[in-house]
């Protein structure tokens, strides 16, 4: 073998490891491409959620609800605020009575109505009462008749209960809360 065809030789392997090695670089390269890209993916999407956090934490959120009686057994809850209350969930619980409505959004001045017959049914027999106790006031004459009377039930008072508790989100996704215990006394339908 001649000197030419040993340095062709080593030309020839070292071509070929050449070829290996830059085709070794080639695949580190393209994981690097790979990882980098990842990582690139990954810092915009904690990027999108820092936004999105910064833009709840300075957000409006001008809801407020109020509950009433609009007839016996009839309870309303009335958003008054300028703002849309989203993924809506309330409930109301009258005594032992509870209803819960669920609406995709409540905009100001909708309402949301709950029937409670079991508190209707009460407050027919405790307004039955009362005029009972009345008419028996009323038919006594004399000093006993002028005596201020401590009766809760002749001055139309009774104890219940009612809670209202709203959740909801705002357009950005932050949770808020309405929640209200009535005090001891309280009717269960509209004043007369």
């Amino acid at each position: 073998m001649e000197a030419g065809d040993v340095a062709g030789w080593l030309g020839g392997i070292a071509g070929i490891a050449a070829v290996a090695y830059a085709d070794q670089a080639n695949r580190q390269a393209r994981k690097a491409n790979t990882t980098a890209t990842e990582a690139n993916t990954l810092a915009k999407e904690a990027n999108t959620y820092a936004r999105r956090s910064d833009a709840r934490s300075i957000e409006r959120d001008d809801v407020r609800w109020e509950g009433d009686w609009s007839a016996p057994g009839r309870y309303e809850l009335v958003q008054r605020g300028e703002a849309t209350a989203h993924e809506v969930v309330a409930t109301v619980t009258v005594d032992d009575e509870e209803r819960t409505i669920r609406k995709p959004h409540v905009a100001k001045g909708q309402m949301l109505v709950f029937d409670f017959p079991v508190a209707a049914r009460v407050l027919a027999e405790e307004r039955r009462r009362l005029q009972q106790a009345r008419a028996e006031d009323a038919a006594n004459s004399g000093m006993a008749s002028m005596l201020p009377r401590a009766d809760p039930m002749r001055l139309g008072l009774y104890s219940h209960s009612i809670s209202e508790r709203v959740d909801w989100a705002t357009p950005n996704g932050t949770h808020k809360v309405h929640d209200y215990s009535s005090p001891t006394f309280t009717t269960l339908g509209p004043h007369d």
